[in-house]
């Protein structure tokens, strides 16, 4: 069907363009053609930290941070250390300059105290970009209970590609044209080719920028939402505020997405079937200012 020299974007283009499954304008095909954006995508492979480098890109394990570095707390009681990426790794898969060409991220959560799991509701949480790139693999604080540790993942990025997620406020307009059966007309069969025939070996919702692959409505109604003090918010009142929390949304990114189910890691254990979503204001990003990151979880 497809040239064996095209490309992956070029071969989710020519799915929309040619498909008898895509069953809506031609106009409107390429309408969505043009919101298609890079995305980075992340494979795991279950390892530990005798096989990563100082530095490399991991999920779980012992981080690798600055000397002086202070080890995140929620009430008293140390951060659970999640994930680092080393942002020079990734650099030639920044096809739109948006992030630093080096540096790390890392992530750091709490768990419910209640219920001693990751929920992302009112959940402390450290998301720290570092610039200096003089880090030493560090001991976990001798006050961090055993089992809140995690296995480590490899990491490999790749060239992805997202579109946007079909309740996300761009796709509202084609919603109402198409009787809100977008989904199945477009969105479903596109989704289906990208994993089953462009990325079969890549079963897991990790990312870095794009679009949300949300589990359930597009997350930056929650960034927005949170921002606007709205997040647990009863329905009656969501909705007064609708306007509001839709307006804000649309100046909200996507950074990052880790995903608590993927099998090569063990962040199931406190996060099951869920995955994070870490987000921040276009300005930010555009900036390379990482100091206001939002935040949600969602799970099936």
């Amino acid at each position: 069907m497809f040239s064996f020299r095209k490309n992956n974007l070029d071969k989710i283009k020519s799915f929309i363009r040619k498909s008898e499954e895509i069953q809506i304008d031609k106009s409107d095909k390429e309408k969505l053609i043009e919101m298609i954006r890079p995305t980075i995508g992340i494979r795991t492979k279950s390892s530990d930290d005798k096989n990563a480098k100082v530095g490399t890109t991991k999920i779980g394990g012992k981080p690798d941070l600055p000397k002086d570095f202070e080890w995140p707390k929620a009430d008293g009681k140390p951060m659970l250390f999640c994930a680092q990426y080393n942002l020079a790794e990734l650099s030639k898969f920044n096809k739109e300059n948006r992030l630093p060409e080096k540096g790390f991220f890392y992530v750091f959560l709490s768990l419910d105290q209640d219920w001693k799991e990751f929920n992302g509701v009112n959940q402390p949480y450290k998301f720290i970009f570092s610039e200096t790139e003089k880090i030493i693999r560090t001991e976990f604080p001798n006050d961090l209970e055993e089992n809140q540790t995690f296995k480590t993942a490899l990491v490999e990025y790749f060239e992805f590609y997202t579109l946007p997620d079909d309740e996300n406020y761009k796709l509202f307009e084609l919603e109402k044209k198409y009787n809100n059966h977008l989904y199945f007309l477009f969105y479903q069969p596109t989704e289906e080719f990208i994993a089953e025939e462009l990325y079969q070996n890549t079963d897991n919702f990790h990312q870095i920028l794009g679009y949300d692959r949300s589990i359930q409505s597009s997350v930056v109604f929650e960034f927005a939402s949170k921002e606007l003090g709205l997040y647990l918010a009863n329905s009656s009142e969501h909705k007064k505020y609708w306007n509001e929390i839709l307006e804000l949304s649309k100046t909200f990114e996507l950074l990052l997405q880790l995903d608590c189910n993927d099998s090569n890691t063990d962040l199931s254990k406190f996060g099951g079937s869920g995955t994070y979503y870490f987000g921040l204001s276009r300005a930010d990003l555009e900036n390379k200012k990482f100091t206001d990151i939002k935040m949600t979880f969602q799970t099936t």
